[in-house]
């Protein structure tokens, strides 16, 4: 009876672990890992005299009040605070002293958004992201152009192609968790151009399927008299003949509409 107890005592322990599924995702880091540029405030209650608000250095140690030196790269605020409050009850200062540790600006741990965003540039790594976390944060894509995004890790030579019809519906092999020194590129869209008597001439970003018709309508529409049904259609520098309003658009096509005739 024994045996069979401690047998399923065994598989009740080992339920977890069967059942979690493949390619599930990673759990959580620790926390932020400080480095060089991070400013960090560090309070010890009750003792003002060894608070302060700091950036890390290039060596990757602060220097705090009475106690000098202290490494701060590679730990993160918890590990910190372990660290200071160590050495101020081995230098004597403080007996079991309550220390907090607050990022005030992430500047070492960050990834790059470049392109077609709202907000390029840095965007900080205060926690765990992925790519499209980091993508929202950075105001999302400008308009809709090329559906493909394209991320690189430091040091790599290759670009990773990402679906962004993929990443909208947080499919697993697209919304990738990200890494710092990451650089995510989103392609500028590339244009098509409608010229003539139409509401709002100009360039278009050309988008999967698009026609010369939906061109026009996007554009508002024939004014001043002009032909919604009459217009030429220039590629790479050459009319094409026979265009209809149904006809597919390529990158830089230029529509011209035509005035009615009477």
């Amino acid at each position: 009876m024994a045996l069979v107890l401690g047998f399923f005592l065994f598989l009740l322990a080992a339920l977890p672990a069967f059942g979690q599924q493949p390619g599930a995702r990673p759990t959580p880091s620790a926390g932020y890992v400080l480095g060089p540029g991070d400013v960090i405030a560090v309070t010890v209650y009750g003792q003002d005299v060894f608070n302060a608000t700091t950036k890390i250095k290039p060596d990757g140690t602060i220097a705090l009040p009475l106690i000098g030196n202290v490494v701060a790269q590679g730990r993160t605020v918890l590990t910190l605070a372990d660290q200071i409050k160590r050495q101020l009850e081995t230098a004597g200062y403080l007996r079991n002293p309550i220390v907090n540790i607050e990022i005030a600006d992430y500047r070492s741990q960050f990834v790059r958004v470049v392109g077609n965003v709202t907000r390029p540039g840095i965007q900080p790594l205060d926690q765990d992201y992925t790519l499209l976390d980091v993508l929202l944060r950075a105001g999302w894509v400008r308009s809709v152009g090329d559906r493909t995004i394209y991320v690189r890790t430091e040091g790599a030579t290759e670009e990773i192609p990402v679906s962004i019809d993929k990443l909208v519906r947080a499919d697993p092999a697209a919304n990738i968790q990200v890494v710092p020194g990451m650089t995510i590129f989103v392609p500028e869209p590339e244009l098509v151009y409608v010229m003539g008597p139409v509401a709002r001439p100009g360039g278009y970003p050309l988008m999967e399927g698009m026609t010369i018709g939906r061109l026009i309508v996007m554009a508002g529409g024939a004014v001043q008299g002009g032909n919604k049904n009459k217009f030429n259609l220039e590629r790479g520098g050459q009319k094409v003949q026979g265009a209809t309003a149904d006809t597919p658009l390529e990158p830089g096509d230029v529509v011209v509409l035509r005035g009615r005739s009477f």
